[in-house]
């Protein structure tokens, strides 16, 4: 895959430990890389899972603010904890390691705010299954290499891209189509020229036929 010999698979910080990983990719919405990754690290040193699902709401915003909508992830943040003590007696996801990948599907998706995306990162991170995770940049990235057909809606990327691209290369495809969407494939004004996936992008490929 040329996308692998271009950036080797790169690590984007992601997490072993399943409720690690989705507190991770709850603060990584809408904000950068060293933002979030720093407000992580942040709460992780500042207190357990447990101690957070009992801190108080304007505690838990100071602590996250810096990842930017503490408004919105704090509160999502405390009712994701507060679900899975429910269900599981404990503020953890361990229970769900051995479950088959519809029921691990079905489960992290009736967490508050927590959609498709979000729990295949999860289960492709954390227990090592063999999904593809589409976020803005590897939808991006799969449209322009005519991966999938642009027609394609959201809610029907992570069926119709699965369906294209190996098992074995979900991991390696995901990690680097994030990379490549951040330096290179920009939504405006994407650096086509010298792209060393330019003879197969479709989107570059007509942007030099109109230039």
């Amino acid at each position: 895959m040329k996308l692998r010999e271009v950036y080797g698979t790169p690590d984007l910080g992601n997490k072993r430990d399943p409720l690690d990983e989705l507190v991770f990719i709850v603060l990584s919405q809408m904000t950068t890389g060293p933002s979030f990754s720093r407000v992580f690290d942040r709460l992780k040193e500042a207190a357990s899972w447990e101690t957070v699902l009992e801190a108080r709401l304007p505690r838990l915003k100071a602590l996250i603010r810096d990842a930017g909508l503490s408004g919105q992830k704090a509160p999502r943040i405390r009712a994701i904890l507060r679900k899975i003590k429910r269900d599981f007696g404990e503020v953890r996801l361990d229970a769900i390691r051995g479950w088959p990948d519809d029921e691990v599907t079905r489960y992290l998706t009736s967490l508050p705010g927590v959609g498709v995306k979000s729990a295949k990162c999860v289960m492709m991170y954390s227990l090592g299954r063999e999904v593809l995770p589409v976020d803005t940049h590897v939808w991006r990235v799969a449209r322009r290499l005519g991966l999938v057909d642009p027609a394609v809606p959201y809610s029907r990327i992570h069926d119709t891209l699965e369906r294209v691209v190996p098992k074995a290369d979900r991991y390696a495809f995901h990690v680097n189509a994030v990379v490549h969407g951040r330096r290179r494939c920009f939504a405006l004004r994407p650096r086509c020229q010298g792209c060393p996936l330019g003879r197969m992008s479709i989107y570059a490929r007509a942007a030099h036929s109109l230039s």
